[in-house]
């Protein structure tokens, strides 16, 4: 509440109470949260000064004939304009605080009723001469009725009609002083001075002025009544409007405070979900108090895990109490909205209800005792028992006889875990350390003593009973010696017993601890190995997918140039009537194409020559698995290979030299490679008929590649007429391509539509 800057605002922090909807828990962690990271972002300027409780006057504002006095509306105008602040803030910063705006809607600017207010009352409380024309005229009158009734006053002053020389009022009335003994001044006796010997006398010529005077105030008056009553009424006609936004301001005020002291206090939002889990938890006024001693709060870790019920044991003073109030006041603050002095890994749920029975309450006039004042808080967790209730019970069943106490205390929390109840109790009842080792639903925890210093540790243990080291404790705070080591002999066999059940207990807590340690960390090994080796056989197959694929589109280009090369052949060998002979020589050359591209790749023999490769020489070629002869080089790495009947276009990475070409006049290759010109020209004409468009375009840009290389200048294209779509491709195709200067259809006698004449550069 420190931080809050209004009264309202202040009260609204005063009046936080937990609620128990989920629902509403989580908006108002996110609404507080949002606030939170416009604080740890950076976001200042918060208008939140002026800020003052308008209630009781917006309440009289709204009585017919009533007014403010000017300073209440000064106020009020502050107010309005801490308002108008607010609206151009949040509108301002509209992306980082979208919930603060949805949740100040109603806060509006008032701009008018704060300027006409501003307008009319100076900041002295008066006033102003403008704030209506018929208070300017009155005030000019009044001011020039004044000057002319203080002239003829010292008037008299010097004619010597008074003895002192000096004009004052009395009962506002202007009036001179007058010795008593003398005569001369004809007036209005109004006052004596406390002798007697001075009258203050109102000579008779100027009780008209005077009378004129007090009319003239008397109007002012009126005119200023008149006036605070019109901006009082123009208040209270939008009053609900102001009390609307003068909330939201306080709202906005009490969330800046949150926000602030969550920062101070380091808290976080927990997550709203079914565990309790308290992670590095700190009390927050045992926190502010040791901070204060130049001391800091041992933090609280605390979870049930799959336990219902947790009994805490441990040394007095050493911290049970404590932990108790902890977890109660951070659960009560969660549900109330706010931010938690914990790590934000803290998971809380929404509770129903709260039990807590902390502290002792005996009462003598009531008859009652201190097991009297458990039993009642213990009846009241019984009776509330649900998957909704917080059981905080601290000294359970103490004050009575142990072994009674210890009866009781089993059953009652045998009851509420079978209800569902979260119950988290405190004692010192070794029975109950037992009970809860083997009661399924309940689980042992223990505030950890340090037994060589003989100190508290004031840190929660889960998972094992404590001993409440009554010896130890008395000892440390300067008990009798003698009477400590006597004491440690008077113990029982029983609890003699208990205490080795205990240290039994803890060797085998901590043995399973390390054996969980070693298999959390070989599972941990396990799962890594398996996620990497699933990593690189993910890698590997995408990597074989990928050369596979790209294999194949290789072979299918490769089929479709082979295919296409051949059936040209062969309509070549159709046009010039070659024999039956020749056209199934041609057939078989591209079966046997076609079967030695699907067939298995035989390994490749090793190179037989190494060096930069040149046109001529006898190469392999890796995707068909056999051999060729380079003919020419091409455009993008790429080389055009006879392979058998047909001639192929593969990249240079896919070919090995496997003999030299004969000497003969070379001229350097792109990237190092020799170039040696082919002896039979490219052809003139390139038949692309029935082809499919990709398949077609494919085969032009090879045939165009070998042109160029060639040297020559024209080539035809024939396309036929068809539906155009084949004409259409190539038309683009030859646009965009660098090698080709203009294009044109056949003219007659060429081909007509049916055939494209490129000219090269």
């Amino acid at each position: 509440m420190r931080e809050a800057r209004s009264p309202g605002g202040a009260a609204l922090l005063r009046q936080l109470v937990p609620v128990t909807d989920p629902e509403i828990v989580q908006r108002r962690q996110r609404l507080l949260g949002e606030v939170r990271r416009a604080l740890d972002s950076g976001i200042q300027g918060w208008p939140l000064d002026g800020i003052h409780a308008l209630h009781p006057w917006l309440a009289q504002a709204q009585v017919l004939g009533s007014h403010l006095e000017a300073l209440d509306l000064c106020t009020v105008a502050e107010t309005l304009r801490a308002c108008g602040a607010m609206r151009v803030f949040l509108d301002t910063h509209a992306d980082s605080l979208p919930l603060l705006g949805a949740e100040a809607v109603a806060l509006q600017a008032h701009a008018g009723i704060a300027s006409a207010i501003e307008r009319a009352i100076l900041p002295s409380g008066e006033l102003a001469d403008d704030a209506s024309p018929e208070l300017a005229r009155v005030r000019r009158r009044l001011v020039a009725q004044r000057e002319a009734l203080l002239q003829r006053l010292a008037s008299h002053l010097t004619r010597g009609k008074g003895d002192e020389a000096y004009v004052t009022l009395r009962g506002e009335r202007y009036v001179i002083p007058v010795r008593a003994d003398a005569g001369g001044v004809r007036g209005i006796v109004h006052d004596r001075s406390a002798t007697g010997g001075t009258l203050f006398v109102e000579p008779l010529d100027v009780v008209d002025a005077n009378n004129e005077l007090q009319a003239l105030r008397d109007a002012e008056v009126r005119e200023s009544l008149r006036i605070l009553q019109d901006l009082t009424s123009r208040l209270g006609r939008d009053s609900a409007a102001v009390a609307a936004s003068l909330e939201a301001l306080e709202r906005i005020d009490a969330l800046h405070a949150a926000a602030s002291a969550a920062v101070s206090m380091h808290a976080a939002a927990p997550r709203l979900g079914t565990a309790l889990r308290l992670r590095a938890a700190r009390h927050p006024l045992l926190q502010a108090q040791l901070r204060g001693q130049g001391r800091d709060v041992v933090p609280l870790d605390l979870e049930l895990g799959d336990a219902r019920a947790l009994v805490i044991t441990g040394p007095n003073t050493g911290g049970k109490t404590v932990a108790l109030k902890t977890v109660g006041l951070l659960v009560l603050m969660h549900q109330a909205g706010l931010q938690l002095p914990a790590h934000a890994d803290t998971e809380l749920p929404v509770f129903a209800r709260l039990v807590a029975d902390i502290g002792d309450e005996q009462s003598i006039e009531a008859a009652e005792s201190t097991f009297s004042s458990h039993l009642r808080h213990v009846q009241q967790a019984v009776e509330a028992a649900g998957s909704g209730l917080l059981a905080l019970l601290d000294e359970f069943m103490a004050g009575t006889d142990p072994e009674e106490g210890a009866a009781l205390a089993k059953v009652v929390l045998r009851r509420l875990v079978t209800q569902g109840a979260t119950t988290l109790v405190t004692t010192h009842l070794g029975a109950l350390k037992l009970f809860a080792h083997a009661e399924p639903g309940c689980g042992n925890a223990a505030m950890v003593f340090d037994a060589a210093r003989g100190a508290p540790l004031y840190r929660l243990q889960a998972g094992v009973p404590g001993s409440s080291n009554a010896l130890a404790t008395a000892a440390r705070l300067g008990f009798d010696a003698d009477l400590v080591a006597a004491a440690v002999e008077e113990r029982g066999e029983d609890t003699m017993r208990v205490e080795s059940v205990l240290r039994g207990l803890e060797a085998e807590r901590l043995a399973l601890e390390s054996a969980r340690a070693t298999a959390e960390a070989a599972t941990a090994e396990a799962t890594r190995l398996r996620e990497e080796a699933a990593t690189q056989i993910a890698t590997l197959a995408r990597q074989r997918d990928r050369h596979l694929a790209q294999a194949r589109r290789q072979v299918d280009a490769l089929v479709a140039d082979a295919r296409a090369r051949v059936e040209n052949t062969i309509r070549a060998l159709r046009e010039s009537q070659a024999t039956a002979a020749d056209i199934r020589d041609a057939r078989d050359a591209l079966q046997r194409v076609e079967t030695s591209l699907a067939a298995p790749a035989p390994e490749s023999p090793p190179p037989v020559d190494t060096g930069p490769l040149c046109v001529g020489d006898l190469v392999w070629i890796r995707p068909l698995g056999s051999e060729g002869r380079l003919e020419a080089f091409a455009a993008n790495d790429r080389a055009v290979v006879r392979y058998g009947p047909a001639a192929v276009t593969v990249a240079l990475r896919d070919l090995e030299r496997r003999g030299r070409a004969a000497p003969s006049p070379t001229s350097p290759a792109p990237g190092g490679y020799a170039v040696h010109q082919d002896e039979h020209p490219a052809a003139l004409e390139i038949d692309i008929r029935g082809f499919e468009r990709s398949d077609a375009i494919a085969a032009l840009e090879q045939f165009l590649d070998r042109a160029v290389l060639q040297g020559l200048r024209s080539v035809r294209i024939v396309h036929g007429k068809g539906t155009g779509v084949l004409r259409r491709a190539v038309h683009e195709s030859l646009a965009t391509h660098p090698a080709v200067a203009a294009h044109h259809l056949g003219e007659h006698g060429e081909g007509g539509s049916g055939v494209t004449i490129a000219q090269l550069h």
